[in-house]
This record gives structure tokens, sequence and C-alpha cells, in this order.
């Protein structure tokens, strides 16, 4: 670790690329490092409780499944992108002044930790979680609107519904990306095909959706792991699961538009080495819900005046596990005593254990016969 002095200033930021689902606006950091997400006063609120829970707080469980939470971001402009056309290029945020008020889904930012950082090729894969898809105080109209795509979707059979993923091949920079619309147009029998999409082994042909794919490597590239690397990935996510499903079990809440977030590395070498490096089980300390208070320069630049010390410290560029697992998008939960678990949720959560072990156990069949 680094003692040189630091920037007070935060680094350059830019449109986050390997955003598959959710809503627009996010960015990252240039280094990636850092996600910077527009967020309402609810998902603020979430996030702040979860890092104020006591150990023996069952809330204080969903630290190890949710990004780390660094603070909140208040802007008094937009941020401008660091690759747009007449940016100064000095490394630094830049705030766009802006005409009229900033809405406060826009004027507040949620710093979190990159669930994809470290990773060379990250697939990525956003499971929308629950059957109900409306919030309690939603418009009459809304409501009716979200329990109609309910029932024309996976999500009110199943509790999940794939918005949208992608995947890579070893041997192309660029990902294969499969839009939302995938996962809006096909049916609870139709899952499985999904999630061979989202898991492909690299000695099989690539399925074809119903719907096109939004990229011109399909035709060019031949994405998946080989067997044994897939099938250690997909040991460890059924496990991840198995073990969220006993957490949220125990969280009285309702969760609106959350989802599961599961990463895990498409280049062969360096799932290779991860692979075989096992992985220590990361200690969770208790995070402060540091605000971040920001000041405008002459410049137009954002200086810092209090951020948490683990947000700005210098280190070793880390090495991503073999996969990971998250639960995300928290604008529309409720945490409510009395409550009970999401029943929802958590039926969207057995139906992730279940195509998961399917997918395993397919691909258990392509392994060497030891002996």
């Amino acid at each position: 670790m680094s003692n040189s002095p630091l920037s007070s200033t935060l680094a350059a930021t830019r449109p986050f690329a390997a955003q598959v689902g959710g809503h627009a606006g996010v960015h990252a950091t240039e280094d990636n490092s850092l996600l910077f997400k527009p967020a309402v006063p609810r998902e603020i609120d979430f996030y702040q409780r979860i890092a104020a829970a006591g150990d023996h707080d069952e809330l204080s469980k969903l630290k190890d499944w949710i990004p780390k939470f660094l603070g909140v971001l208040k802007l008094e402009g937009q941020l401008k992108d660091s690759n747009a056309v007449g940016n100064g290029g000095d490394g630094n945020v830049e705030v766009v002044p802006v005409h009229g008020n900033i809405a406060p889904e826009d004027k507040e930012h949620l710093v979190l930790e990159n669930a994809a950082y470290g990773f060379v090729k990250p697939c990525i894969l956003d499971v929308k979680l629950g059957t109900v898809l409306y919030d309690d105080d939603a418009s009459p109209e809304k409501q009716e609107r979200m329990i109609k795509t309910a029932h024309n979707t996976t999500s009110g059979e199943t509790g999940v519904r794939l918005t949208g993923f992608q995947v890579y091949s070893n041997d192309s920079p660029k990902p294969i990306l499969t839009p939302k619309s995938y996962g809006r147009s096909i049916k609870k029998e139709q899952l499985p095909d999904g999630i061979e999409m989202f898991f492909p082994v690299s000695s099989a042909p690539y399925p074809t959706p119903p719907n096109p794919i939004e990229t011109s490597e399909l035709d060019l590239s031949k994405p998946g792991l080989p067997p044994i690397l897939l099938h250690c990935v997909l040991t460890t996510l059924q496990a991840d699961l198995e073990e969220l499903k006993a957490t949220i079990s125990n969280i009285e809440m309702r969760m609106v538009g959350g989802s599961v977030l599961i990463v895990y590395e498409g280049d062969w070498e360096r799932a290779s080495k991860a692979f075989s490096t096992p992985s220590e089980t990361a200690t969770t300390e208790e995070d402060e819900d540091d605000e971040i208070e920001v000041e405008i320069d002459e410049n137009g630049q954002i200086v810092l005046e209090s951020i948490p010390d683990e947000a700005i410290e210098e280190e070793e560029e880390p090495e991503a596990p073999l996969c990971s697992l998250s639960l995300i998008d928290f604008a529309h939960t409720r945490l409510i005593d009395g409550a009970g678990p999401d029943e929802g949720v958590l039926k969207g959560i057995q139906t992730m254990i279940d195509l998961v072990r399917q997918r395993k156990d397919k691909i258990a069949a392509m392994l060497p016969i030891d002996g």
C-alpha cells in the first residue's frame, strides 16, 4: 500500500459500460473500481441502515450480499463523461451546470464498489427477483400494468426475469450482449435455455436465442469456459444462492425491482488462476454511513471535504474471484418489522438454485471420469 499523497478530487468518470440491466445513468471511475449510481432517498436509507446494523442484527448479514457502500455523493450539477468531446482530460470529475432545479434522483449518487472490478472478461447476468413488480404506493394504473407484466413474463410464475447479460469468448475482447427484450420474450420453459446462454461451455456450439443478439461478435466467436472451470463456477454459485436464500429468509422486507447480479470470469487464464487459488473468506467490517461532502472549485471540479479512508486508499489492482453474487437495486425496497420475508423473492432465488443446479449437472456429465 502506497503512502504517497493523493489528489483531493475524484478521478474522472464515464458511463458504466458493463451495465446489463437497471436504469441508465450509472457512472464508473476510469479504473472501474467505483460506481456512482443515481439514487432516491429510500435506496440511500436502505444502504445506510445496513451499514449501521450491529453484528447481532439480522440486517448485518446482508452486508455480505450487497455492494460495499462508501457514501453519498451530492452534486450541484451533472457528472460530465470523461470521454466526451471538449472535456479537458485532466483526470478529474467535472460538474456541468444545469438549468433549473436538479431532481433528487440526479442530485444524490450512491458511491458503491463495482462488483465486476478486477475481472478481465466479466460475464454478467442481471436477474430481476420477485413475483410482485409494483410498490404499494404505485398508482392504480402502474399496479395494473406491472401485474400484467408479471403475468406475461416469467416473473409471476417463477419469481425471476432475465434482464440482460453479457458473455465473452476467450479469443475476443468484445462481449456478446443479450438485451432485456430476450428476457421479456421467453416463457418459464425457456429459462434453462437462457441459463445455458449465460453459462456456455467452450466445447459446445453457442445457442441462438429467439430474438437476435445485439452484437456482430456472435458469428465470430464461440464463448464459454472449459467444462471443469464452468462446473466450478456453477458449484460455487449454487452454494452462494442457497446461503443467500437462508439469509433473506430471516429478513423482514419487501424488495420490489431488486436483482441478483452474477459475475464470473470469462478469461481462461485468469479463471484457471482463480480456480487453483483458494479464495479466502472476506471479513466484513462495519462500514460507517458517512456522506461525502463536496464543494465545487472555480474550475468546476468536485473537491472532497470528507470521504471514508477506505474509499481513497491506494491498493494494488485486485484479482477477482472466479465468480461473485450480489443483491442490487433497492430503490423500492422496504424494511418492515413484522412483515416476514419476501416470499416472491425467495421463490425467485429458489428458481435460480434449481436452474443453476440443472446446468451444473449437465456440465458434470461432460467432465472426464477419474480412474
